[in-house]
């Protein structure tokens, strides 16, 4: 039960410095933001923003969301350097983050469980050895006879 807590720990800390570091592009000494923190649990619940008092409408992990990212980054990293003039805070910025996130995260989804489905597919397919039922190998050609073989 720990070491999952640890690895879904590490998975977030993976997926909030990714969002801080190459699509923020924030340094080191930069706090990370709490609304850039509610809004990526929210995401996880399939809600605008996390709010306990609510139902999850999804439940996404943070591997998901990571790719997610991974996959839209150069379409918001050029969004927000053509459009720098137009974002006016922070705030703004994570919600423009997060509106070309959303519609792309179900297709995202969608590719992981394929691959995990073909994962298991590929694992459980029974090889079958052929060369069990004693198959022997045979010449096909003839032995050569000494003039021949003074030939070649």
């Amino acid at each position: 039960m720990r070491s999952t807590k640890k690895k879904d720990n590490e998975s977030w800390i993976e997926l909030c410095e990714y969002v801080k570091k190459e699509i923020l592009e924030y340094d080191d000494n930069m706090k990370f933001p709490q609304y850039l923190a509610l809004k990526l649990q929210g995401i996880k619940r399939g809600e605008h923003i996390a709010n306990n008092n609510h139902e999850a409408k999804a439940n996404y992990d943070d591997y998901t969301i990571l790719c997610t990212f991974k996959l839209c980054k150069k379409k918001i990293v050029s969004y927000l350097h053509n459009n720098e003039s137009k974002i006016h805070d922070e705030k703004h910025k994570i919600n423009l983050i997060m509106k070309i996130i959303e519609p792309e995260i179900n297709d995202v989804y969608l590719r992981l469980q394929r691959i995990e489905k073909a994962k298991t597919r590929a694992e459980n397919i029974e090889v079958k050895n052929h060369s069990s039922n004693g198959a022997k190998y045979t010449k096909k050609t003839k032995e050569t006879s000494d003039k021949m073989k003074k030939l070649f």
